[in-house]
C-alpha cells in the first residue's frame, strides 16, 4: 500500500522536526567543546587532579561520540527528505516494496521494510 499524500505531509513534518532537534543538539555539543583542555583543567590557578583529567577526557570523548551519532542521523534524515522530493520515499531499498507507514512513523528516515532491516 502506497503512503497516501497527508501521511506523506505528516512523516515530512516529522523529518524537519527531527532534522532543527538534531542540529540544536549539534550546536550545543560544539560551543561545550569551546572550553579549551587547560582552561577545562584548571580550576582558580590550581591544577587539576589527574583523577578529573582522565574523566574530562572521558567526557570529551562521549560528547564527541554522540556529535558523531548526530550528524550520521542527521545525513539519513536529509536521504529521507531528497527521497520525498524524488518520489521514491516509502519504498524500501532492498525489496523495492512499500515500508509500511507504522515504520516511518517510527523510524521516518527508514530506507527498508522491517524484514529487510539489519540490526
Amino acid at each position: 500500500m502506497s503512503l497516501t499524500s497527508d501521511q506523506i505531509s505528516e512523516l515530512q513534518s516529522q523529518l524537519r522536526s527531527e532534522r532543527v532537534r538534531i542540529l540544536g543538539n549539534i550546536e550545543a555539543l560544539k560551543s561545550e567543546f569551546g572550553v579549551s583542555l587547560s582552561d577545562d583543567s584548571s580550576e582558580h590557578g590550581l591544577e587539576t587532579h589527574i583523577g578529573d583529567q582522565g574523566t574530562n577526557t572521558f567526557l570529551r570523548e562521549r560528547d564527541l561520540a554522540i556529535e558523531e551519532h548526530e550528524e550520521i542521523l542527521l545525513d539519513e534524515i536529509d536521504a529521507a527528505l531528497k527521497r520525498i522530493e524524488t518520489d521514491s520515499y516509502g519504498t524500501c531499498e532492498i525489496s523495492g516494496e512499500p515500508i509500511s507507514f507504522e515504520r516511518l512513523q517510527a523510524l521516518p528516515w527508514a530506507r527498508t521494510t522491517l524484514e529487510h532491516a539489519t540490526t
